[in-house]
């Protein structure tokens, strides 16, 4: 009498070796989502900071100092020097930005005045940009200091004034008027303000997000290569085994 029919159903045999492999894939794939998750939320919260801030009320620069947040508002009450002035470029050709000496009763401020046009930055040429009656009152944004290349920091500057530079080295520029080493972008529509440079900055948390989705996905297909695969080992494993009840076949 023959036994009961063998079935595969159910069966899952991975093996231990592509247990741990799987298990590990599986871990390291979560804690990349988790990284890029967490770096979402924070460019998220940079965002928002940005944004609030941008709302707020100007601080008076009388009480401006170096710990004052990036993008903390500034009403600088003063006059503009109509001498120490840089013109920032990276191209020839390209827009020139007007960065010049502001002084109020205090302090010295490098007030970015916005975009002008140039024929060609090369050229000791200066574009044409007039200097605000003086005294004035006017409203800037403290601006993050990005790094300096050592390109940059080796280029020569010109003597004499207007500067015609390569990039901002905040730090080179303050050390040449005495000023604090900070950009103050001045906002669309203030005294002295020419072609406002944007006070917009791209944080781009929603890049984060695709990528939390996307090894999301891959720890996903990891998990059902796994199951597919173990159920494929289990089948074939159960198939090779003799049927229940029955003996192997002997010689004669």
């Amino acid at each position: 009498m023959n036994g009961p029919p063998t079935t595969t159903a159910g069966a899952f045999r991975p093996g231990l070796a592509l247990t741990v492999q799987v298990a590990v894939a599986v871990a390291v794939v979560l804690a990349l989502a988790a990284w890029q998750f967490s770096r979402g939320l924070e460019k998220t919260a940079l965002k928002n900071a940005h944004a609030e801030r941008l709302r707020s009320e100007p601080i008076d620069a009388a009480g401006y100092t170096a710990a004052v947040p990036d993008f903390t508002r500034l009403t600088l009450a003063g006059r503009f020097d109509s001498e120490r002035t840089f013109l920032v470029a990276d191209q020839a050709g390209r827009p020139v930005q007007v960065v010049s000496a502001f002084h109020t009763q205090d302090d010295v401020f490098l007030v970015n005045r916005g975009w002008v046009l140039s024929a060609n930055t090369d050229l000791p040429e200066v574009p044409p940009f007039e200097t605000p009656a003086n005294p004035l009152e006017t409203v800037g944004v403290a601006w993050p200091t990005e790094a300096v290349s050592p390109w940059l920091a080796a280029q020569p500057w010109p003597d004499g004034w207007p500067k015609q530079v390569r990039g901002f080295d905040l730090a080179r520029m303050a050390a040449e008027i005495g000023a604090h080493p900070r950009e103050i972008r001045l906002e669309r529509g203030q005294p002295g303000v020419l072609r406002p440079v944007s006070l917009a900055r791209d944080y781009s948390p929603g890049t984060h997000w695709g990528y939390v989705g996307q090894w999301l996905l891959i720890g996903a297909a990891l998990v059902v290569g796994y199951v597919v695969i173990g159920r494929r080992r289990g089948q074939r494993a159960v198939e090779s085994e003799p049927l229940a009840g029955t003996k192997p076949a002997s010689g004669r």
